[in-house]
């Protein structure tokens, strides 16, 4: 939902209360609008809810800025105020760096496989820190995912909720990563052996690197827990890649 002229107005004067500065519009979610904002010369994003979902489950999308309070991790913004004021109610967070996988996937960048492998083993050390937090993501995509080309971001905990919240035969984050992987897989000439084809078992991948792939997607036995993934991610693309 685009905020009218005169909303506009109103949110930089709310801003100025904090001494932020509101620079640009980024982009439009499900729940709301993130925006560039600075103060003292750093820059950050804030995210505005859309005013009827405030209304409706307010204390829904405060679980986000929650969850973001207890997460200090490199790979993951850091909470920086929680902005309630004016009929404003939204976030401002640390501005990560890089761009979103599915930008440079949309820009036809094609990453390689020791790219794919790094972004998959931080995504991994990521999601393994959070489930020890008991806090699953639930939105693991590329839209979520910035990449510099070394490092790796994790951002939009929207959707996050506690671990135990969920149906353990199905937990979403494992899905998640395997789905990052076949969307980036989908360019990679090293790993697609027919251009015309894009099939699992038809990756140009070893036999212990497809197996974590399709535990991760649930075509064979599904991960319950993300140490034993770290363990066997690392058995299989990093010590024994080839």
């Amino acid at each position: 939902m685009r905020l009218s002229g005169n909303r506009i107005r109103t949110l930089r004067g709310t801003l100025a209360h904090d001494s932020f500065q509101l620079i640009r519009t980024l982009g439009q979610g499900r729940f709301g609008t993130a925006y560039l904002v600075s103060r003292d010369k750093i820059h950050y994003v804030l995210k505005i809810f859309n005013p009827n979902d405030v209304k409706r489950r307010k204390e829904k999308l405060a679980r986000e800025s929650k969850f973001l309070k207890k997460i200090d991790h490199p790979a993951i913004p850091q909470l920086i105020q929680v902005l309630d004021r004016d009929g404003f109610y939204g976030l401002v967070m640390e501005q990560m760096p890089g761009q979103s996988l599915e930008d440079l996937l949309e820009s036809d960048y094609a990453f390689n496989k020791i790219e794919i492998t790094a972004i998959m083993a931080q995504l991994i050390t990521v999601m393994e820190y959070l489930s020890g937090l008991h806090i699953s993501h639930r939105d693991i995509k590329t839209d979520n995912i910035l990449w510099t080309g070394a490092q790796l971001a994790l951002i939009d905990f929207g959707s996050a909720g506690p671990v135990s919240r969920f149906n353990r035969r199905f937990i979403p984050d494992f899905w998640g990563i395997g789905d990052v992987f076949l969307r980036l897989a989908s360019g990679c000439d090293e790993m697609i052996a027919e251009p015309n084809k894009f099939l699992i078992g038809q990756l140009d991948l070893n036999q212990a690197q497809r197996y974590v792939i399709q535990r991760l997607l649930y075509i064979e036995k599904p991960y319950r827990d993300f140490q034993t993934l770290t363990e066997d991610f690392s058995n299989a693309w990093i010590k024994n890649a080839d």
